[in-house]
């Protein structure tokens, strides 16, 4: 919720999508300093501009690339899920020793890390997006002036983007849960640190990847984009909070870094699918990350 929140602090106040709107007759907007009621920005049709607003931003979504041609996958980003194979081949050997030393130590202050590592449960950011992507899908953005249109499409199309981050790099993950097959610390004792049985869906057989660092990445991807200058906090922060999953004996070293890159580059590449079409975001000269459209620049 609360990243959401954020967003009306920094949204621009002045239009930016002049085709992003509702189908329907435009009616006159009302003044700009007069008071509007929450009757006004949700009247009643609903469902219809649900509809009409889905079906519209899933166009424009899926529309050709807009402009000089914008790649996927930068060099930038090749450097950075090189960062995290090196970073994940360092780890992988010291595993074991790790997560022996965990279970040797259990106590309080494990148990509270562990608690802490609950913060990369994707709902946690699923539902307050879900919520204020409705909330924004089913207002009348013609009725209501260019400044509130343009917040409203603000917090429809990064609302709609923190959602698909963490659902579909949570999806993704899953899948390669799968492939992958490696034990659960919980069965360390038993199995050891190496043990891996591909292509079997049991929980006890899907540490690597962790799931919730994966979802912190994402969401540490989406604030860079939000919030540029920001960038080593949201990381930095990400990273600390994904190796609770550590102390939670719910994953090894590893699986934690892996989760964490996995997250940001599914993340990235979302991002500069959209910039490419100029839906949400738009490119940014020779950098990785691109810009959120009617957010400023922080």
């Amino acid at each position: 919720m609360p990243l959401i929140l954020l967003l009306s602090r920094v949204m621009n106040p002045h239009p930016f999508s002049q085709d992003a709107s509702h189908d329907g007759t435009a009616r006159p907007a009302q003044p700009q300093g007069q008071g509007r009621r929450l009757g006004q920005i949700w009247p009643a049709g609903h469902v219809r501009r649900l509809g009409g607003t889905i079906a519209f931003s899933w166009r424009r979504m899926w529309r050709s690339p807009v402009g000089e041609r914008y790649r996927l996958w930068p060099r930038q980003l090749s450097i950075v899920a090189l960062v995290g194979a090196v970073a994940v081949a360092i780890l992988f050997p010291f595993d074991a020793r790790v997560m022996d030393f965990v279970l040797s130590h259990r106590g309080r202050l494990t148990g509270w890390m562990a608690a802490l590592s609950q913060s990369g449960k994707s709902e946690w950011f699923l539902v307050p997006a879900l919520v204020f992507y409705l909330l924004a899908a089913t207002a009348d953005w013609r009725g209501n002036g260019h400044r509130v249109k343009s917040r409203l499409v603000t917090v429809f199309g990064q609302s709609a983007f923190l959602f698909g981050a963490v659902a579909i790099s949570g999806i993704a993950v899953n899948l390669v849960k799968i492939v992958v097959g490696r034990a659960r610390p919980w069965m360390f004792g038993e199995v050891g640190a190496y043990h891996f049985d591909p292509f079997v869906v049991s929980k006890y057989l899907s540490s690597f990847p962790s799931g919730h660092s994966t979802t912190l990445g994402a969401v540490a991807a989406v604030l860079c984009i939000w919030f540029p200058r920001q960038w080593p906090l949201f990381c930095g922060v990400g990273i600390v909070l994904s190796m609770m999953r550590v102390a939670a004996a719910a994953h090894y070293p590893s699986d934690v870094v892996a989760g964490f890159f996995f997250g940001v580059i599914v993340t990235v590449v979302m991002a500069r699918f959209l910039a490419a079409r100029r839906v949400g975001f738009r490119p940014r000269a020779g950098r990785m990350l691109p810009a959120a459209i009617g957010l400023r620049r922080r």
